[in-house]
C-alpha cells in the first residue's frame, strides 16, 4: 500500500483537480459553504488539534449536532492521521461518559451544552480560531488504505451497550465502488439525510458521498420533523433523500407531500419496510425508491436496489466486492430459497469492540452476522424478515413482528405500528401492538376494532395483537430506530 491515501488530503486534492473549490458543499438555511471553504476550514482545525497534541493514531471523540462544524473536525481529524469518534450530542450524560471511556479520546470536540460532562480535555467548536493562521497547518499524515480513521458506535439495538466499530481512510472508496456507483451522484445533486452524521448511514450519506462526487449537501443541527424535512427538499433543491421507512410514512402523511416529486432518489434504510409502506410509496416515487441494507460495522449499505435493478419487497442484491450467505441457528450454510441467519463477508468489516484488547477488523473471509433473517431468491434479491433478535415466541410459535406491523400499517389511519410481546403473570406470552394513528382519541375505538378485525382475518390466531394501544411515539435508538428492546421494557412495565 501507497502512504499517499489520507482520506482529508485526497478529497482536497480531488476537489481541486475536478475544478470544485467554487462549487456549493453544503446548504444551510442562510449559508452557503462551498469546498475551498471546506477544506480550509478542515486545514484551521487541523492545525489547532495539532497544536493541542493530538497526532497520528490519537482519537478525537466529537459529539457534535451535523453541522459545518463537524464536517472541519471530521476532517481535520483526519488530516493528522488520528481518529475521530462520532458521538450522538443528545445521548444522556451518562453514556455519553461511556462512549468517551470506550473511546478513550486525546481530546474531545463537544457541543456547547454537554462539554462540561466530559472528565478529560474537552473544547467546543467556539474555542477553535475561526481566522486562518493562528496555527501552522500540519502537512497531511501518510496514511494507506488500511489505516483506521474513523470510529463509530454502534446504536445497542440489542445489549443495550454500544461497541466501537474503526474503518479506515480506504473503506469509503470501497463504499464509493458498492453503493456510491448506485446513487451515481453528479455535481448538480443536493443530498439530505434524516439520519445524523454519527451514524453510518448519515455519515456517508452527508459528508462521503457528496464529497467524493463534487455534489452538496444539506446541513441541519437537528434531526428534522416531517414537515421541515419536505420544506428544505422544495426550498434548497434536493434531489437525494435518505430516511428510515417509517419516517417516510410520516411524510406521507402531511398534508402536502408534493415537494418529494422533485426527488432523483429516495433511499430508505434502518428498518424493515412493510409491503404495504412500499407500496404506498411507490405510488408516488415510482422506480425513484430505493430499499437497501448496510450496518455500522460493514460502515455502508452492502445491498441495494437501484432504479435499474429493482425488485419489490427485498433490499436488492448484494453489492461487490462484498458477499451474503444464509446460515442456521447452528451456523451452517442454507441452500437458496430457505429462511435464515444473514451474514455478510467484505474488505471493510469492523466488529465493534466493547474493550481495548478485542479485534479491531475482521478479514475479507470472515463472516459477519447481520442480526436479520432473511431469504435470497435464486438470482440474487435479498428479503428481509426481520432481526432475529425481534422474534418473538407466542404460542410455541415463532412470530416476526414485521408480518403483524405490515397487516396494521394497511390501515387508512395507521401511521406506524410496532409489535413486541409481554409475558403475563401466568407465565404465558401475548402480543401487544403499538400504534401511531392520525385523528384524534375519538377515533380510537373505532379503528380499534377494524384492526382486530383485519389481523384476525388475515393472520393466523397466535399472531393476532392480544391488546392495541394507541401512542403519540415509539421508543428509538439514536439513529432513530425502532427500539424493540425499549418497548418490550415498556410493555412489561
Amino acid at each position: 500500500m501507497t502512504g499517499d491515501r489520507n482520506l482529508a488530503e485526497c478529497l482536497a486534492r480531488t476537489a481541486r483537480d475536478q475544478g470544485w473549490l467554487d462549487r456549493p458543499a453544503y446548504l444551510t438555511e442562510s449559508t452557503v459553504h462551498r469546498y475551498a471553504d471546506v477544506f480550509a476550514g478542515a486545514e484551521r482545525v487541523a492545525g489547532f488539534l495539532s497544536a493541542s497534541g493530538v497526532g497520528r493514531g490519537d482519537r478525537v471523540l466529537a459529539s457534535l449536532p451535523d453541522g459545518i462544524d463537524l464536517v472541519w473536525t471530521v476532517l481535520g481529524t483526519l488530516r493528522l492521521g488520528a481518529i475521530v469518534a462520532l458521538v450522538n450530542a443528545d445521548l444522556h450524560p451518562d453514556e455519553l461518559r461511556q462512549t468517551a471511556e470506550l473511546a478513550r479520546p486525546k481530546l474531545t470536540v463537544a457541543d456547547p451544552r454537554i462539554a462540561g460532562v466530559f472528565d478529560g480535555a474537552t473544547v467546543t467548536p467556539a474555542l477553535i480560531p475561526s481566522e486562518p493562521g493562528r496555527f501552522p497547518v500540519p502537512a497531511a499524515a501518510e496514511c494507506d488504505m488500511d489505516t483506521p480513521g474513523i470510529a463509530l458506535l454502534t446504536s445497542g439495538t440489542t445489549t443495550g451497550r454500544p461497541r466501537l466499530c474503526f474503518h479506515t481512510h480506504g473503506d469509503p472508496y470501497v463504499f464509493d465502488s458498492a453503493f456510491g456507483r448506485v446513487l451515481d451522484l453528479k455535481p448538480d445533486d443536493v443530498s439530505l439525510s434524516v439520519s445524523r452524521m454519527y451514524f453510518s448511514y448519515g455519515l456517508g450519506n452527508t459528508l462521503l458521498y457528496p464529497l467524493l462526487s463534487g455534489s452538496a449537501a444539506v446541513l441541519a443541527p437537528e434531526r428534522p420533523a416531517p414537515a421541515a424535512a419536505l420544506a428544505a427538499i422544495r426550498d434548497l433543491g434536493v434531489t437525494v433523500f435518505y430516511a428510515q421507512p417509517s419516517f417516510y410514512a410520516r411524510l406521507l402523511a402531511e398534508p402536502d407531500p408534493s415537494p418529494l416529486d422533485g426527488l432523483r432518489l429516495a433511499v430508505t434504510a434502518g428498518e424493515v419496510l412493510a409491503p404495504a409502506l412500499e407500496a404506498d410509496l411507490r405510488e408516488v416515487l415510482g422506480g425513484r425508491l430505493l430499499n437497501v441494507l448496510g450496518t455500522t460495522e460493514v460502515g455502508q449499505v452492502f445491498a441495494a436496489n437501484s432504479p435499474a435493478d429493482a425488485r419489490e419487497g427485498t433490499v436488492g442484491r448484494c453489492l461487490s466486492p462484498f458477499r451474503v450467505r444464509l446460515v442456521d441457528d447452528e451456523g451452517e450454510p442454507l441452500p437458496a430459497g430457505g429462511e435464515g441467519n444473514l451474514q455478510v463477508a467484505g474488505p471493510t468489516i469492523a466488529p465493534g469492540i466493547g474493550s481495548p484488547s478485542e479485534v479491531p477488523r475482521h478479514g475479507e473471509s470472515t463472516w459477519w452476522p447481520t442480526g436479520d433473517t432473511a431469504t435470497v431468491d435464486d438470482d440474487g434479491y435479498i428479503r428481509i424478515h426481520g432481526r432475529a433478535d425481534d422474534i418473538e415466541i407466542v404460542g410455541g410459535q415463532n412470530v416476526h413482528p414485521a408480518e403483524i406491523e405490515d397487516v396494521l400499517a394497511q390501515h387508512p389511519l395507521v401511521i406506524e405500528a410496532a409489535v413486541c410481546s409481554t409475558r403475563a403473570g401466568d407465565g404465558t406470552s401475548r402480543l401487544l401492538a403499538y400504534v401511531i394513528a392520525k385523528g384524534d382519541e375519538s377515533g380510537h375505538a373505532t379503528i380499534r376494532g377494524e384492526l382486530a378485525d383485519s389481523a384476525k382475518e388475515r393472520l393466523t390466531w397466535y399472531k393476532v395483537p392480544s391488546e392495541i394501544i394507541f401512542v403519540a411515539e415509539l421508543p428509538r435508538t439514536s439513529t432513530g430506530k425502532l427500539s424493540r428492546r425499549q418497548l418490550r421494557t415498556q410493555a412489561a412495565g
